[in-house]
């Protein structure tokens, strides 16, 4: 998940300026161009982002899942824009968009989200057969590096190696895990 959606996720109020600017700045890039596209006004487009915002660090959402928590921002933010439209008379004509704006986005995002998830779990698949190819070897020490966290030195006194043949052993496990892969990639695309 993005850095800026964990720290949504926690006490905003609790993380220092530099990770909160991080944030804010991160949710404008990705929350502008909706929002303008139905305001067209940068001005109100600005407001719309900034009270969405607080809208936001105040429900803090608890979603794992970095698609869902997008489309939740996203949908916070087009409803505060709506309620702009609303109160304003000036921009009442933009507020008939509202439902089809509402249909073509929510709908969008949900199949992006979906096609996102079934590449995910498909690219899943396809890595734990590439590592099911590799030798016990690689397979031990790529599990001990990446899943146990351990290092280098560890892993050297664990297969009682040197740190420098531990390195040399994870890259070649690294290739080989990857040219599988790969290969696995280049057939599925072949056969479609």
């Amino acid at each position: 998940m993005e850095q800026w959606l964990s720290f949504l996720q926690r006490n905003f109020q609790h993380l220092d300026r530099s990770s909160q600017e991080l944030t804010y700045q991160s949710y404008r890039e990705f929350i502008y161009h909706d929002i303008y596209f139905l305001l067209q006004n940068h001005q109100l487009t600005e407001d719309v982002i900034q009270e969405s915002f607080l809208k936001v660090i105040d429900s803090s959402p608890k979603s794992k899942n970095a698609a869902n928590m997008k489309a939740w921002l996203k949908k916070i933010a087009r409803n505060t824009a709506y309620d702009y439209l609303r109160k304003d008379k000036k921009y009442q004509y933009l507020s008939n968009l509202e439902s089809i704006e509402e249909k073509e986005l929510f709908s969008s995002e949900a199949e992006t989200a979906v096609a996102d998830q079934v590449e995910e779990q498909i690219r899943d698949e396809m890595l734990h057969e590439a590592l099911d190819q590799l030798n016990e070897r690689y397979r031990n020490v790529l599990f001990r590096y990446y899943m146990e966290d351990k290092s280098h030195r560890e892993l050297a006194r664990e297969l009682g190696i040197s740190e420098q043949a531990s390195a040399q052993l994870l890259v070649r496990a690294r290739k080989k895990l990857r040219y599988y892969f790969c290969k696995r990639w280049v057939d599925r695309e072949e056969k479609r």
